[in-house]
């Protein structure tokens, strides 16, 4: 018997072994570089580096300053302290007046996006790490759109390239992947992106697509190649290889969120990955704010970015003159001191727990900007929403959440007192809007496993097989033409129709032939007759 448990007890001690040098073995040195010059889409990657810290792996962080993102134990940190200064100049800019047309809005966002990836690559922090001979990575985990030069560091380090699409995807995230050919385009710019519901919408569609290509094409690519060939390499085909060469993009999206779409293998949708950190818990005086809300209470928080001083003219007072028509309490994240808390149905503060807030059972309604992650985080905690778009993915995602029948969307710029009451007032109490959201909450937490294990499980497959090449789908195998059968249309209908050809030719040919033969024998026959 005491040789039998022997044999067991070195059995289990070679399979933990085994087990746990698999786990050594699939570690790696990771390099994650985030150029966000806003700490809101920190909030998304921070969970998913400190998970990968955990699952053993060695991680280095070029980021922001600290107060985008806070230290992460064992985490090597590369501060980019000059990223604060280009966020506190974009807080200066005058939105509505220095962007009047489409290419102007290209020029401004490829202007912020080519200063982004200039601070990292000049940081001296970032220099040094580039000339550490020592310095080895199997891994480099970026930001996905728009700073193509950064891609340079998967070059540096012979590293595979996975991508983070913090908004969701669109088609330049489509490209990226080598989905050269999605059956559903998505804009990277929703304004002026219609429905498509007929086919004015889809011709407007088209050409609005192509206008976008072409601006990534002569607009956004130029700056960043100016940057790639400046510190990694002359040979502009390098960059454009490399672009090719993504072995994972992690989007944050679902779909059962209602943005259904066609992905090919390393396109992994992960969104409510941000959700495995746990919430900031709610201070005693909030909580005991929200459970006295006997009637209900209503969340207004706008995006963390969005600056007051941004907000259309007599705002505050429209939406406080509508607070005070409602029963409800109302938790407001606001930097406005001078409004706060003249009433005890309002509890407002530069800051606020959101997701403690949305999970608490007496909040019904939430007026959001509709920014993402705040988009995810309702649908999570099946809170309804009064939605006030105002740029980016916003309006888009408050389209998609009003179909899902769990959103109501007004005019930023056009509030009025009577409207924002009808639309809170719509929200509390027809019941279809917090059955929808309830149900929606229930189809969304219904996956195999939580988008941060599914994030973490397709990292470590990229790693365990060596960039994993084979799930990128290669361009020669699935081109434009294949991919929606021009090949064999134009093999179909170009034999037929060179076939047709040729007949129309020849029959048009023997026609006039004849005719002429026939205007000749008249004109030859008249002198005759007259005679």
């Amino acid at each position: 018997m005491v040789r039998r448990l022997g044999c067991a007890g070195v059995l289990l001690v070679l399979l933990a072994a085994a087990l746990l040098g698999q786990q050594t073995a699939q570690t790696a040195n990771i390099l994650a570089v985030f150029s966000y010059s806003f700490g809101s889409s920190y909030n998304l990657v921070r969970p998913y580096i400190q998970r990968l810290v955990q699952r053993g792996h060695q991680v280095t962080v070029i980021s922001g300053p600290i107060s985008f993102m806070a230290d992460i134990e064992g985490v090597q940190h590369i501060r980019v302290a000059s990223l604060k200064q280009l966020s506190e100049e974009l807080e200066e800019y005058d939105y509505d007046t220095a962007i009047p047309n489409k290419w102007s809005e290209a020029s401004f966002v490829s202007d912020y996006f080519y200063n982004c990836s200039k601070l990292i690559l000049e940081d001296g922090g970032v220099r040094q790490l580039l000339h550490n001979a020592s310095a080895q990575y199997a891994m480099v985990v970026l930001e996905a759109a728009h700073t193509d030069a950064l891609y340079g560091f998967a070059q540096h380090y012979n590293a595979s390239l996975v991508g983070i699409a913090a908004y969701g995807g669109a088609w330049n995230i489509d490209f990226l992947a080598g989905n050269s050919a999605p059956s559903v385009y998505e804009p990277m710019s929703a304004l002026g992106f219609a429905a498509g519901n007929n086919l004015l919408e889809k011709w407007q569609n088209l050409i609005f697509i192509s206008e976008e290509r072409l601006v990534e094409r002569f607009v956004y690519l130029p700056r960043q190649m100016e940057l790639y060939k400046r510190y990694f390499s002359p040979d502009a085909s390098r960059l454009h290889a490399l672009r090719k060469k993504f072995a994972l993009i992690l989007l944050n999206q679902h779909f059962s969120l209602g943005r259904v779409r066609s992905n090919v293998p390393n396109l992994v949708e992960v969104g409510g990955m941000h959700l495995a950190e746990p919430p900031e818990p709610l201070s005693a005086q909030l909580q005991s704010f929200l459970d006295g809300a006997v009637h209900g209470a209503i969340y207004f928080a706008l995006a963390s970015d969005m600056l007051d001083k941004w907000l259309p003219p007599n705002m505050q007072q429209t939406m406080l003159a509508a607070f005070g028509r409602l029963r409800q309490r109302v938790v407001w994240k606001t930097n406005l001191p001078q409004v706060a808390n003249k009433s005890n149905k309002l509890h407002m503060r530069a800051w606020q727990p959101q997701r403690a807030i949305l999970a608490h059972p007496n909040v019904k309604v939430y007026i959001t900007q509709a920014g993402l992650l705040s988009i995810i985080e309702a649908s999570f905690y099946a809170v309804p929403m009064l939605c006030l778009p105002v740029y980016f993915d916003q309006v888009k995602n408050a389209e998609r959440v009003e179909r899902l029948g769990i959103a109501k969307t007004l005019d930023f710029y056009a509030l009025t007192l009577e409207g924002v009451i009808a639309g809170i007032q719509e929200l509390l109490h027809n019941d279809s809007y917090a059955k929808n959201a309830r149900e929606l909450a229930t189809r969304f937490k219904d996956q195999p496993m939580t988008p941060m294990d599914t994030a973490i499980w397709w990292t470590e497959y990229v790693l365990r097989h060596k960039g994993a090449d084979h799930m990128r789908l290669i361009e020669q195998d699935m081109s434009l033409m294949q991919y929606y059968s021009v090949d064999i249309f134009s093999v179909l209908f170009g034999r037929i129709g060179l076939t047709a050809l040729i007949v129309i030719f020849l029959g048009y040919t023997v026609v006039t032939v004849a005719l002429r033969c026939t205007q000749y024998q008249f004109r030859l026959s008249v002198p005759v007759l007259a005679s």
